[in-house]
């Protein structure tokens, strides 16, 4: 099967699969992704990859805990301490290898956005940042968690700073409720405090 030409047919293909919620958070995500596309100036090819990144970011998002873990063996992947703990960290990376092996996703960014898309990673470029924090600020996910309006806030000049402060509010969260956030989030969350020490400096 040849690839999605862009994510209206990777919604056709992915929509049979997926509950009803999940389809629904996706389709706000690529909104907003595309909505933090345009406002920070992302070409308009580099804006079509960040919403097939946004669309087929949660492809395995419904995948329960165990079938998570038997998957990421069954592939070979390399699953930390916090991973078996918190085995839906693994949907990003489960899914990013499930899209190219099915042909569905060959973009090499596109992917990589959707590898990392719950954690973020120190590499990412716009297109990526767009689908990050367009994952982290959907409606839904606002209206549960108020403190991310200030990442909304922020993203309006910065995908960066949005990112910065979206880990930050997660590590206190993690701190507050007794969990650990994921090793790839605090070397992003470094990676990008550093960023913005040395614009500053």
């Amino acid at each position: 099967m040849p690839p999605a030409a862009d994510y209206h047919a990777l919604r056709i293909l992915m929509a049979p699969e997926l509950p009803a919620g999940i389809v629904e958070h996706i389709d706000r995500v690529v909104t907003v992704a595309s909505e933090l596309a345009q406002r920070h100036r992302i070409d308009s090819i580099g804006e079509s990859r960040a919403l097939l990144a946004a669309q087929g970011h949660d492809l395995l998002r419904a995948m329960p805990p165990e079938a998570l873990l038997e998957a990421a063996e069954t592939r070979g992947l390399e699953v930390s301490a916090i991973e078996r703990e918190q085995p839906v960290l693994l949907h990003g990376p489960l899914g990013a290898i499930e899209l190219e092996q099915r042909g569905w996703v060959t973009d090499t960014e596109a992917l990589h956005a959707i590898y990392w898309h719950t954690t973020g990673h120190p590499d990412f470029g716009p297109l990526a940042w767009a689908v990050f924090v367009a994952d982290k600020i959907e409606p839904e996910k606002m209206m549960h968690w108020p403190a991310l309006q200030a990442v909304a806030e922020a993203a309006e000049a910065s995908l960066e700073e949005a990112a910065r402060l979206y880990l930050t509010l997660n590590r206190e969260k993690a701190a507050h409720e007794g969990w650990q956030p994921h090793p790839m989030a605090e070397a992003t969350r470094k990676a990008l405090e550093g960023r913005a020490l040395a614009t500053r400096g």
